[in-house]
């Protein structure tokens, strides 16, 4: 079975920590960042997340996607899944640099930083909306025993498919998305 490199394991599980603690740590009011020693923490951890996303792109962008399936995957999940994966990296570059943003009109004074808090908060959402979307289609591969899980998780490792009415209901529902999918795009 291929699998992901040690090290492809170690940037996505490690990331994946530091993305909740950017989480969890966020600025709740603007007036902290009056803060100098705050101000300067938040614009140090955007650059390094900034950067730990390009290395984490540029390092895993030739990785095949869905790499381990044990089962032929369709164009059209490869659709799905590689513009779920493009979406994250879009939502993940526009964290950080939106709150640089923020930072800079903030030091400044100017205006416009209404602007850029809704441009920040929307990546952040929809950064939650797709990661969950990842996580969720990661557990349906794995109770579909595809094989996928065991590529990129170190844990809890799948073993076979679970047969049940709703996996069986399910895989025929996304069938029929995937057909549509790629007649619409012609894949």
């Amino acid at each position: 079975m291929k699998s992901h490199t040690s090290l492809a394991k170690f940037i996505h599980w490690s990331f994946s920590i530091l993305y909740a603690y950017g989480i969890f740590k966020q600025v709740g009011d603007l007036s902290e960042l009056e803060d100098p020693a705050l101000l300067n923490f938040e614009i140090l951890f955007a650059v390094a997340f900034l950067v730990i996303v390009f290395i984490r792109y540029f390092y895993m962008k030739d990785t095949e996607t869905l790499l381990g399936a044990n089962i032929e995957i369709r164009k059209g999940h490869l659709f799905i899944a590689k513009s779920v994966h493009t979406l994250v990296y879009f939502t993940l570059v526009m964290l950080p640099l939106t709150g640089l943003l923020i930072a800079g009109l903030f030091s400044i004074g100017a205006g416009g930083i209404e602007l850029a808090i809704g441009l920040h908060e929307f990546s952040a959402f929809l950064s939650y909306v797709l990661i969950a979307v990842h996580v969720g289609a990661s557990f349906y591969s794995k109770l579909k025993g595809e094989g996928i899980w065991n590529a990129m998780t170190p844990f809890w490792k799948e073993k076979e498919k679970k047969d049940s009415r709703l996996i069986s209901y399910l895989e025929k529902t996304e069938d029929k998305v995937y057909e549509t999918i790629e007649k619409a795009l012609r894949l």
